[in-house]
């Protein structure tokens, strides 16, 4: 975790290590190149609690329930993290893989099945030419501490950007992160990036803009430069 204060709130960060970059560069590599093997993953193995769970450094993966088509998927991510030395230890018992994880930061990736999202958002803004932090925490002047999922540095101007890969969240999410661009007393923008979900939410009342992110990488990075461009071309007016 790094500090970043040159604001009127505190910037903190979490760093990865030279191996857990290379990990995240490879594994968002496939979501970008091979969508529909990674949304299969996604949807019908990582959000399914009874065929893997993810906890504390450690995956277990039932392979008794893993269908042929969605095994497959799943070797394609085994086989990322192997290729990146992510699994320190594999044990194959009883129907169950048990893997252990090279870092917690590399469990985390795949316990929070949203985590995704965050990283892909990150690069993309990278890739467009500006500085992102993602799992970005703002400790503001009230000494209260928010997350936000990607922040975008332009210096005296921020981008507050927060990233669902559910359906659950709703128009308190929206106001939370209205309420916090208003607290951080900076030129703000705030950005709800959705890769579902949240089409009858009010984002016009709290000045947020949303962007769906519909496993096309390229296209959702157009949409996102897109914004970013006519936003600061609105404060010149």
């Amino acid at each position: 975790m790094e500090a970043y204060a040159d604001y009127d709130f505190s910037l903190y960060y979490h760093s990865l290590d030279q191996n857990e970059e290379r990990f995240i560069r490879a594994i968002l590599k496939l979501v970008v190149n091979y969508p529909i093997v990674w949304y299969n993953f996604l949807e019908n193995i990582l959000k399914n609690k009874v065929m893997v769970n993810v906890k504390d450094g450690v995956m277990v993966i039932s392979l008794e329930l893993l269908p042929p088509r969605q095994k497959k998927c799943f070797e394609c991510v085994r086989k990322c993290l192997e290729e990146n030395r992510m699994i320190v230890k594999a044990i194959e018992k009883k129907g169950f893989l048990i893997l252990y994880l090279y870092s917690q930061k590399i469990s985390d990736f795949f316990e929070n099945s949203g985590f995704w999202l965050e990283y892909l958002t990150a690069q993309a803004c990278v890739e467009i030419g500006f500085t992102a932090y993602r799992g970005a925490l703002l400790k503001t002047r009230d000494e209260n501490i928010q997350e936000i999922d990607v922040l975008l540095d332009l210096h005296s101007l921020i981008f507050l950007i927060e990233c669902k890969d559910t359906c659950n969240f709703g128009n308190n999410e929206l106001k939370k992160l209205s309420d916090l661009k208003k607290k951080i007393n900076v030129r703000s923008f705030a950005v709800m990036v959705c890769s579902k979900g949240g089409l009858d939410l009010d984002y016009h009342k709290y000045e947020i803009d949303m962007i769906r992110y519909r496993h096309n990488y390229y296209a959702f990075k157009n949409d996102l430069k897109d914004l970013i461009a006519r936003r600061i071309v609105s404060l010149a007016f």
